[in-house]
């Protein structure tokens, strides 16, 4: 609980396909590597707002922190539920794969996060529609660029709404 001259610390739920990486970044740096100017908007956003993160991509179901810090962001910035849950719902019937963002209804695994943490200050970096819970608190990334100023600059103007409200 906070109180009323404490404000709650932002929490971004972060998305790493498509945001913090792309297809394009990992063919000429290699699989699974993180674009470090992405990561490094990440970076700016935590120190600029304090803020938190949670991890709500696919990339949640291994322990990502070390890979996250490794690339450049503050290891002790993780919420303590560091990770959105990963209901049946996000993973393929047959084979128990995570299913793609898209049909893992993303949206809803980050609305049930923030309601069991009590987290009402946040921001979603995800390159893929989450719904109209989320409408004013969603910055999306063109998944081919990845995370850019420009969207770091959403993400700032997001904030300021949030925060006059």
């Amino acid at each position: 609980m906070h109180d009323q001259n404490e404000r709650e610390p932002l929490t971004l739920y972060l998305d790493i396909d498509g945001v913090v990486t792309t297809a394009a970044y990992q063919r000429k740096a290699g699989k699974d590597k993180l674009d470090p100017a992405a990561v490094a908007i990440v970076a700016a956003l935590m120190r600029d707002f304090g803020a938190v993160v949670v991890v709500s991509s696919t990339w949640r179901v291994a322990d990502c922190r070390p890979t996250l810090v490794e690339a450049g962001l503050p290891e002790d910035r993780f919420h303590a539920d560091w990770r959105t849950a990963i209901p049946a719902t996000s993973r393929d019937p047959e084979t128990g794969a995570m299913l793609p963002a898209e049909r893992a209804r993303r949206g809803e695994e980050i609305a049930d996060h923030a309601s069991r943490n009590g987290i009402t200050r946040y921001l979603v970096l995800d390159d893929v529609e989450i719904g109209d819970a989320h409408a004013g608190r969603h910055v999306k990334p063109n998944p081919e660029r990845g995370l850019t100023e420009a969207e770091a600059s959403l993400a700032r103007s997001l904030v300021a709404r949030l925060d006059a409200t």
